[in-house]
């Protein structure tokens, strides 16, 4: 019984060393890429081969010599592959993985996707360079999904193995000044008062900006095309001469222009901002920003009120294949459409009598705003098309025969009435009268782009009356303002108010003596 059981033990441990052993073989080699996105086919290249040895976790690859997956030019021009492999580090690797992409041949690239994952099997062990199919990531490739990029990276394969991708793509973002109201969330690379909800009058220069990020693999491109897509609505009209570019908030120099191919193209509505290589300016890294500021002047096709607005969008389309130079026009990614909106108000005023309430015809005046400087409204079709600080230049503003009249174009804030002729028999105001325009906005650049929810309530208070609602969805206000009949006597001005003056003064001074003359009678009496 002792002896059996000495040789069943010995057996045990023989099986058990035998496990180990076998472990070092594995019969089958897969590359699973984690990967949430779909649309990819990713393809794998055998760089190197090699004799695998050693056991889990602690294989080794030995008598390193090029793989099935580089062509024989690639071979010959790469050098021994045992002095390259060795030569390889965290630092060179991506450069080497570009450098053997011009020389791959005999792909695996059968997928297996599964909910966040991609698998390909391969037949042997090596070092893999792993990648997007050529033309696969492009708007006319098989991934509709354009805000993706191809990835590259070499890994060592001894059985199963999972990979991240590195690759990442770049994103901008738009944003709009505010100019009256605080805004939140305004912080770098985001300037101060930037946002994505803004008012404005119409005629007034609108300041916006473009914010463009680079890949985290930057790094792998020998070339990187970029380009800005800008467009806004009819409302706004880009102002030529003011489109400025900045690369980490300092101002691009006209050699960093001319090295990286950057050209500026608009036609008042469509603005084009486009780099044909980067890469030519050595300080632009990873972690650069890329920014593009302008002025467009809001114009009389200016939309009012929240109903439409008047938005203003930008994307980005960039290399997106490290394995090609970045330079080539079919290997382009498009990262999603970012808008920002702009609101303009109407102000309807009706002139009525202040007894009977009845609408007034003829009454004019003008609209101004400021109180030391003016600044005074013209007028076109009901619209505002500029402001003047000359009150001989401003428009005067006529009340109809419903009483009425109407200005559209108006930011928030405050403004004066001034009325420069009465209706006839009627009074004139003596004086302006105060109206201040409120809009609630969103000013904490989380807009997600329905104009509806950018504009969430407008107010009117007139002189000392109470607030007024307005209508969001038509940006109109209204104010009522009353004439009083002409029987109020003028208080400047005017043979009328001179004559008064005058007959008080006769008075006056005739008491005055005849009070002198009573007292001196009655001293003499007495």
């Amino acid at each position: 019984m002792k002896k059996f059981l000495a040789i069943l033990l010995a057996v045990t441990l023989l099986l058990a060393l035998s496990v180990s052993v076998f472990a070092a073989d594995p019969t089958t080699y897969t590359i699973t890429i984690s990967n949430t996105a779909t649309g990819h086919t990713y393809e794998a290249y055998q760089i190197f081969a090699g004799d695998l040895s050693g056991t889990s976790p602690n294989y080794v690859l030995s008598n390193i010599t090029w793989g099935s997956g580089v062509t024989a030019d690639g071979k010959t021009a790469l050098g021994d592959a045992a002095a390259k492999a060795a030569s390889l580090t965290a630092d060179n690797v991506a450069a080497f993985a570009t450098e053997v992409s011009g020389y791959l041949q005999n792909p695996t690239s059968t997928n297996t996707m599964t909910a966040d994952a991609y698998t390909i099997t391969v037949n042997a062990p090596g070092y893999y360079l792993i990648k997007d199919l050529d033309g696969s990531q492009t708007s006319s490739g098989t991934n509709t999904a354009t805000d993706t990029a191809y990835t590259k990276y070499i890994v060592r394969v001894v059985g199963p193995t999972t990979v991240e991708p590195k690759a990442s793509v770049p994103s901008v973002i738009k944003k709009v000044e505010e100019n009256t109201k605080s805004v939140t969330g305004d912080t770098a690379p985001i300037d101060t008062h930037y946002n994505d909800v803004a008012d404005y009058s119409i005629g007034d220069d609108v300041p916006f900006e473009l914010i463009g990020t680079l890949p985290t693999n930057y790094a792998d491109y020998t070339a990187y095309n970029y380009v800005f897509h800008d467009t806004a609505s009819a409302g706004l009209t880009i102002k030529e001469g003011t489109v400025k570019i900045y690369i980490n908030d300092e101002e691009m120099t006209s050699e960093q222009k001319t090295a990286s191919g950057c050209m500026i193209n608009h036609d008042g509505q469509n603005l084009t901002v486009s780099f044909t290589n980067l890469k030519k300016i050595d300080s632009i890294t990873k972690d650069s920003v890329i920014k593009v500021k302008y002025d467009a002047t809001l114009n009389s096709n200016a939309k009012i009120g929240s109903a439409e607005g008047n938005p203003n969008e930008v994307y980005l389309t960039y290399s997106n294949n490290p394995n090609n130079s970045g330079e080539g026009t079919t290997d382009h990614g498009k990262t999603p459409t970012d808008k920002v909106i702009v609101f303009t108000y109407e102000l309807d005023t009706t002139k009525v009598d202040g007894t009977t309430k009845a609408k007034l015809s003829g009454a004019e005046f003008e609209l101004y705003k400021g109180t030391d400087t003016k600044s005074y409204a013209i007028v076109a079709d009901g619209k505002v098309t500029g402001w003047t600080t000359t009150e001989t230049d401003a428009t005067k503003l006529v009340s109809g025969s419903d009483g009425l009249f109407k200005v559209a174009g108006l930011d928030d804030g405050t403004y004066y009435l001034k009325e420069t002729k009465a209706p006839t028999g009627y009074n004139l105001l003596a004086d302006p009268v105060t109206l201040v325009i409120a809009a609630t906005t969103v000013n904490s650049q989380n807009w997600v782009g329905t104009a509806a929810d950018a504009l969430t309530a407008l107010t009117i208070k007139v002189g000392s009356e109470a607030i007024a609602d307005g209508n969001v969805s038509t940006g109109t206000v209204t104010a009522t303002i009353a004439n009083n009949a002409g029987s109020t006597l003028p208080s400047t001005g005017g043979i009328g108010t001179t004559l008064f003056y005058v007959i008080g003064i006769l008075l006056m001074s005739g008491a005055a003596v005849l009070l002198v003359t009573k007292k001196k009678m009655a001293n003499r009496e007495n």
